[in-house]
């Protein structure tokens, strides 16, 4: 266990738990065994001991202590690890720890040593061709494995730390070559790895320990699957709605009714399809065998959003904010209630600030205003109407989006009536906080000054989007929750009109022409 985590008084790394308050009704009541924690002790990697479901990311508060290991100090740690291999034999995940746990720099130099990633990748060099997707599908397995256990913030990618902390738990190198490891695999250098430069790292070591054969099929076939793992990640971060790692047929119902127009005795089939195991579930795993399915068959569709007959052309993701909770509430819900407290507190705000700039504040005299700060103020003019993304969005739905009764079938609150008013509502929004940014700017006597007001309500700005990011992480209600994550998921369809489709970039420069003569007027005229 990390120092974080028994710091916070959690369970013991190999403790027997059970899952509860989960909002996947299959994984609760699960049992299994507790195999790391995030650095920060916010997460915990609970091993599933029954059937294929593997490796779960789940929160403290989502466990329930059944059985500690035994011992204590390194022996018991050992001996809970040591557990923990016994009962890996009988998971997806275990099958891969070799491939993960032997990861390093002297994989990524050489090929011989008989404890590194080479030895575990020339074991595909015995095989037949005719095997070698099924090779492909290992190593990328293999790498994803690796990637989901490393990434222990789950933000989808591996810092250096988090790879110091991973290479330190399940290998002996030392920090110099854990670091040249690390640089290595990160492969544009911007200090941070990502699940494609695992996936790429495992692919390399698989050829070189293979040798030989035909490269540039065999490339070919990587980088195809490389390509539909990419398309499996994009399905998996706007369908997997509780974080599992799979998809259920809810969730894939739900994924599919947004972003095709497919029937549902189509959806289930094509879930059928992929669900290769029949578990009730689609792993990244499954989706690249379908793909391989589909190749094999004559199928010849080039991607996996070919394969689902996806129509992400014609539609487009909503504006994740707290209006969007409103449009897709139900009226009297406590979500509808919530967003317009929030609307009402922001506008207070706004108002307060407003009734303060002209009562307790004046616009200088033109002469006391030097050349230089108005120069400052009107270079500013076009940023203030380009920072104001209440507006923008709204500009930007009117022109591009349009409201359809298909959204009904999934949010039956989501009424055209309440999609106006939400829209209405981040308008208003938009429009006073510009108001209240432009008097701030036109009442500025200095050029820092001109900045700080500028800058000043750049709080009050996000206090929607604060709202709508704790309604999601589950810090407020579940029902705020469920809410705020099918704003997430939600895409309204394109209205296909060139006219209409110029309105925003219209709006716009009428707004920013609406501040410059306010400008011009305060400085020349008035």
């Amino acid at each position: 266990m990390n120092r974080s985590s028994r710091s916070l008084g959690l369970p013991r790394e190999g403790s027997k738990v059970r899952l509860i308050g989960l909002k996947n009704p299959d994984l609760n009541e699960k049992i299994g065994t507790i195999t790391s924690y995030s650095r920060d002790g916010e997460r915990v990697m609970v091993t599933l001991m029954e059937g294929s479901r593997g490796l779960v990311k789940v929160k403290p508060k989502q466990i329930e202590v059944l059985e500690e290991p035994s011992g204590r100090g390194r022996s018991g740690r050992n001996s809970s690890r040591q557990q923990l291999r016994s009962s890996s034999r009988d998971t997806r995940t275990r099958s891969q720890s070799n491939q993960r746990l032997h990861f390093s720099q002297t994989n990524m130099r050489r090929v011989g040593s008989a404890n590194n990633f080479g030895d575990n990748a020339s074991q595909y060099s015995s095989t037949s061709q005719g095997n070698m997707p099924q090779e492909v599908m290992e190593t990328l397995r293999s790498a994803d494995a690796m990637f989901e256990l490393a990434d222990t913030s789950g933000d989808g990618t591996i810092n250096q730390d988090e790879f110091e902390f991973y290479m330190k738990k399940h290998t002996n190198h030392d920090n110099k070559m854990i670091r040249e490891c690390f640089f290595m695999i990160d492969a544009d250098n911007n200090g941070n790895i990502t699940r494609d430069e695992v996936r790429n790292a495992f692919l390399t070591k698989r050829r070189e320990a293979k040798g030989g054969g035909d490269l540039d099929n065999n490339k070919k076939l990587e980088e195809e699957l490389l390509e539909v793992s990419r398309d499996a990640d994009a399905l998996f971060e706007k369908a997997d709605y509780d974080g599992s790692g799979e998809l259920d047929v809810g969730e894939f119902q739900l994924y599919m009714k947004r972003n095709t127009s497919h029937s549902d005795a189509v959806i289930h089939q094509l879930f059928n399809q992929m669900d290769v195991d029949k578990d009730g579930y689609i792993t990244r795993e499954e989706v690249r065998n379908a793909y391989i399915a589909n190749k094999k068959g004559g199928g010849g569709k080039k991607s996996l959003m070919d394969l689902l007959g996806l129509e992400d052309d014609d539609m487009e993701d909503i504006e994740d904010d707290v209006y969007n909770m409103f449009f897709l509430s139900d009226i009297g819900s406590s979500s509808f209630w919530f967003a317009i407290l929030v609307f009402l507190l922001k506008l207070g705000l706004i108002i307060i600030i407003a009734i303060d700039l002209y009562t307790n504040h004046t616009f200088p005299d033109s002469s006391d205003v030097v050349f230089l700060v108005k120069t400052t103020q009107f270079l500013l003019l076009p940023v203030n109407v380009a920072v104001q993304e209440e507006l923008i969005a709204t500009f930007f739905i009117y022109a591009n989006l349009k409201w359809s009764k298909q959204i009904l079938e999934l949010n039956p609150g989501a009424s055209k009536g309440k999609f106006h008013l939400s829209n209405l509502m981040r308008f208003v929004d938009g429009i006073f906080f510009l108001f209240i940014n432009t008097t701030l700017l036109l009442q500025a006597t200095q050029i820092l000054g001109a900045f700080l007001n500028f800058a000043a309500l750049g709080f009050l700005s996000e206090i929607d989007n604060v709202a709508l990011r704790l309604a999601r992480d589950g810090y407020l209600t579940e029902s705020l929750e469920r809410v705020a994550g099918d704003v997430l998921l939600m895409k309204l369809p394109k209205n296909h009109n060139d006219t209409m489709q110029v309105m925003d970039s219209v709006m716009i420069a009428i707004l920013f022409f609406a501040t410059l003569v306010w400008w011009i007027l305060m400085m020349f005229v008035l």
